[in-house]
């Protein structure tokens, strides 16, 4: 049984989602937020590891469906007093992930070389239940705002930064 479907089994018996969330471990968060990644129709890519200059980069969650391309830093963290800066530091370095992702899209997703073009979209999911937020391009959403966010993903609002591949043989890096 999936944990989306576990998530669901225990919301009918009235068990609140958020409560269930906090109990997950980090690794079975990350599977959760791939799990809803999957149900609304992305491929998805778990722990995607590349090199770049030098250091490697790891990320969480890499789920596409032409032509966005989520690249997603799961955080098992509720919001307290003092996460407001970690959170910042957290987009700052998902940031700096997303563009040495860009010159890896190709070997890491090779059916985007068809596609003409690409979104990248950053982005931190939380389990803090505020309000979708964004720092310096990266977008910080509670992982029960996660489906909306997709929805609105779809609708191209957040399409913060194009990539053309005309010539994909220069992302192959």
């Amino acid at each position: 049984m999936s944990l989306l479907q576990t998530l669901l089994e225990k919301m009918e018996k009235g068990v609140p989602a958020g409560e269930f969330a906090k109990e997950l471990c980090w690794r079975d968060f990350e599977e959760f937020t791939a799990e809803i990644f999957s149900e609304n129709s992305f491929a998805v890519l778990k722990n995607v590891r590349f090199g770049a200059e030098r250091r490697r980069y790891e990320i969480d969650v890499v789920a596409f469906q032409r032509p966005r391309v989520m690249l997603v830093d799961c955080k098992h963290w509720s919001m307290r007093t003092g996460k407001s800066s970690g959170i910042k530091d957290a987009a700052a370095r998902q940031l700096l992930r997303a563009h040495h992702f860009e010159g890896k899209l190709i070997k890491i997703i090779p059916e985007a070389a068809e596609w003409g073009r690409a979104l990248i979209i950053p982005a931190i999911v939380t389990l803090h239940q505020e309000a979708v937020t964004e720092h310096n391009g990266v977008f910080v959403i509670p992982v029960f705002k996660l489906n909306q966010f997709i929805e609105e993903a779809r609708s191209g609002i957040f399409d913060a930064k194009e990539i053309t591949l005309a010539s994909p043989k220069g992302f192959q890096g």
